[in-house]
């Protein structure tokens, strides 16, 4: 980011802000250039470039709630499909297993809370059903930590996608906590105790009590974490250094996106993409990375080195006058959406087609998913499609500053999206990490993969109609032997 700022004040970079890319140009088969909205003014703009790169992050606001940005969207990446581009993997989303739980329907965000909490805050429900006491008033041969318990090895360390699921488990069956019941408790009382004993030997203290072990631990533990406990305090008004944190899973980042070959292009000549809004290293090994070190990869060590063997290829090619015919149609096709979203002057908010998407994704096509359960998510994702078309309320003009505009645009993307991510689901019957299939785990409730017949990429091209045709990409394994994870 600090290169790119030293770019545009040296004026060798444009930089166009509070701007929304709403088309993607193709002229002869190549991208050439974009259509964009200032979101200030309304005013629609055309951008001509030899190539286009798109770094517009991931879609996991297609649930509503997430960690995410309330305007992180999936729109710039979704029209790039609608151009040619294949969506690959998009079922699999990672959902985080620290966060704040929901605390009611006004809600329109998640506060994500560090995962490396976990390094010493202990996991635990009550074992009595539906306990109503505090979690002080709990003694200890009464909770159950059942990640330790589960998986005596890796305990509370386990991977984001295995806490998250054993923790909805314990809800399910009725083990939850808070006033939801949708939480679970993060302690940090045994690891505070121990810090403080360790504190108090370096002290020379010896055979400390306990409140001289708390006091130092807590202490401690607030050069760790205090940023993250004095957040959670503010966010809850609950003190964390004296009652375990509730937490509970959410939508994190996904790791599917638009399909890229090793140099970063997309299946449209010219068009790239890097970050977490391509599927790469999120989803090709079919676990998942890490969406910032996605982004530094793509940023610092690939892209400045695949595309200018592109551009040097294209360096005869005049640039494109933006009154060229593939800048006009593309402009009536951005156009002619806008207008059609004003026009329709419904009875119903663009939020509430937004959360009834997000209620269908994460109870049929969240942590868990089955065929029945996606086969009726695909079903109410058409209905929802058909009802937004014709009841959706978006106040103001098109030429203008209009909130509800851009958010009518990035819903109606969602809504298409939601719909694919529910069909791949469908589509590929095992379970392996951001996609758990119930239908196949093993006897002890394990993700059951299936590498003889999905070890693939599966890359989804738009047909007209938001119909979808699946290109399968091999996954090909040579510096290592597969094998299946386990964690006990």
């Amino acid at each position: 980011y600090s290169a790119l700022e030293r770019q545009i004040g040296m004026g060798k970079v444009e930089m166009y802000t509070r701007h929304e890319m709403l088309e993607v140009v193709k002229i002869d088969g190549k991208a050439r250039g974009i259509i964009a909205r200032n979101l200030i003014t309304g005013e629609i703009e055309r951008h001509f470039g030899h190539a286009v790169v798109l770094g517009t992050g991931g879609y996991g606001n297609v649930f509503y709630l997430s960690t995410n940005a309330m305007g992180s969207n999936v729109t710039a990446a979704w029209k790039a499909h609608k151009q040619g581009a294949y969506f690959a993997n998009p079922c699999y989303t990672q959902i985080h297993p620290t966060c704040i739980p929901v605390s009611g329907d006004h809600q329109s965000k998640l506060t994500l809370m560090s995962e490396s909490l976990r390094n010493d805050g202990r996991i635990w429900v009550p074992k009595k059903k539906d306990d109503t006491r505090k979690a002080s008033e709990i003694p200890e041969d009464e909770r159950d930590y059942y990640l330790e318990r589960r998986y005596p090895a890796f305990g509370n360390l386990v991977p984001r996608d295995v806490a998250s699921r054993a923790a909805k488990e314990r809800c399910d069956a009725g083990y939850g906590v808070g006033a939801s019941k949708l939480a679970v408790y993060l302690d940090f009382k045994a690891n505070t105790e121990r810090y403080g004993r360790i504190e108090a030997s370096k002290a020379g203290i010896h055979n400390p009590d306990k409140e001289t072990c708390m006091r130092l631990g807590t202490a401690v533990i607030k050069e760790k974490y205090g940023n993250l406990f004095d957040m959670y305090a503010q966010i809850t008004g609950e003190n964390p250094y004296e009652t375990p944190m509730r937490i509970y899973p959410a939508v994190h980042y996904t790791m599917g996106g638009l399909w890229v070959d090793y140099n970063l292009m997309t299946s449209v000549p010219g068009l790239y993409c890097t970050g977490e809004a391509n599927f790469s290293d999120h989803g090709a090994n079919r676990l998942g990375a890490s969406a910032l070190m996605q982004g530094l990869a793509d940023g610092y060590f690939v892209l400045p080195y695949t595309i200018g063997a592109y551009l040097s290829k294209e360096i005869s090619v005049k640039a494109i006058p933006t009154d060229h015919p593939a800048f006009v149609e593309a402009e009536e096709r951005a156009v002619g959406i806008l207008n059609k979203l004003v026009n329709i002057k419904g009875t119903k908010s663009v939020d509430h087609f937004h959360k009834r998407l997000g209620h269908i994704m994460w109870e049929k096509c969240g942590m868990a998913r089955n065929a029945e359960g996606l086969n009726e998510a695909i079903r109410d994702i058409r209905a929802l499609r058909a009802e937004f078309w014709s009841n959706v309320r978006v106040p103001g003009t098109v030429n203008e500053l209009n909130p509800e505009l851009e958010k009518a645009g990035r819903v109606a993307d969602f809504i298409e999206l939601g719909e694919l991510m529910c069909i791949d689901a469908l589509d590929r019957n095992e379970s392996c990490g951001g996609h758990f299939r119930e239908e196949y785990q093993t006897e002890e409730g394990e993700a059951l993969r299936d590498d003889v017949n999905y070890a693939y990429v599966a890359a989804w091209e738009f047909k007209e109609g938001v119909q979808f045709e699946l290109h399968k990409e091999e996954l090909k394994f040579e510096n290592i032997k597969v094998a299946q994870r386990s964690y006990k």
